[in-house]
Order: structure tokens, then sequence, then C-alpha cells
């Protein structure tokens, strides 16, 4: 699957689509939780837990749009986010 970034407009807005979905999945998150398992390191082995974090509001936005970046296949390269950086620092 190509980038994102490098696909033609028509495919890109065959890709936003995925963003139809956000709100809906944010709505049901809200109401049902969005649980992340907290698991433990013990003697370097990782060990999975029943204790969990419920994520809500503007985290699980950002958390249910970083999954719909992947299916997107919305992604920055290496020397993409290092020229970025450079541009940041330079100012």
């Amino acid at each position: 699957m190509k980038r994102f970034q490098e696909c033609n407009r028509i495919v890109k807005i065959w890709r936003y689509r995925w963003y139809l979905l956000i709100p809906l999945q944010w709505i049901w998150y809200s109401i049902v939780g969005f649980k992340v398992y907290k698991d433990e390191i013990i003697d370097e082995e990782l060990i999975h837990t029943d204790n969990y974090d419920i994520i809500k509001g503007k985290n699980l936005w950002q958390l249910l749009k970083g999954a719909i970046h992947y299916k997107m296949g919305w992604y920055w390269t290496h020397e993409e986010v290092t020229e970025r950086i450079n541009k940041l620092l330079d100012r």
C-alpha cells in the first residue's frame, strides 16, 4: 500500500472516509470505556495484569485519530521527521 502522502487526489479522498469513524468510535468508547492495560516487568519478563486505565476525552480522540492514520497509510519517514525538526530548531 502506498503512503498517503504519495497517493493521487482520488485515492486520498477515498482514504479520508476513515475519518468518519472517529466521532462514532469516540462516542462508543466514551460510554463503554477505552481500557489500556498496565503491564509490569518482573525479573525481566513482561507480565500482563488485570489493572487498567480508562482513556477518555481529548486523549481518546488523539488515540483514535492515530489508529485511523495507520489505516490510511499516513506516516512520516525518518528523513521527513529530521527535516521538520531541523526547521523548528533553526527558527
